[in-house]
């Protein structure tokens, strides 16, 4: 009689437990809690992005820094190469006319550049 008994209390204590979520393991959560995380996860977000965009700021400054050494370069070889072109004595005249012209070709010719050349075709000519 008592194994009965405990049985049936075994049972009754069966069928009062609640039941698993039919649809799997989901988990329901407060609002608060909800908006919690999302707030978390927006703010990761954000500055993941930050860190994205200073770093492509970064990566177009160096750009920008390369192009314009290889614009000075250019710039500074078609000096040469307009020296180099000019046949007979390399006069002062001959230079100042050839440095005119180059400067109404590209006004943005700094004195240094033109003085870097000068000195380089200089050098060159006279070994």
């Amino acid at each position: 009689m008592r194994r009965l008994e405990a049985l049936e209390a075994d049972e009754s204590v069966s069928c009062k437990k609640p039941q698993e979520n039919v649809a799997g393991n989901s988990l329901i959560l407060p609002k608060e809690v909800m908006e919690s995380i999302k707030s978390v996860v927006i703010a990761d977000v954000q500055k993941e992005l930050s860190a994205e965009r200073e770093e492509i700021a970064k990566e177009k400054e160096a750009h920008a820094v390369r192009v314009a050494e290889m614009e000075r370069a250019t710039k500074e070889q078609e000096m040469r190469d307009d020296l180099a072109t000019r046949k007979g004595p390399m006069t002062l005249d001959v230079i100042a006319s050839a440095l005119a012209q180059l400067l109404q070709k590209d006004p943005s010719l700094t004195s240094e550049m033109i003085a870097k050349v000068i000195v380089a075709s200089a050098t060159s000519n006279s070994s």
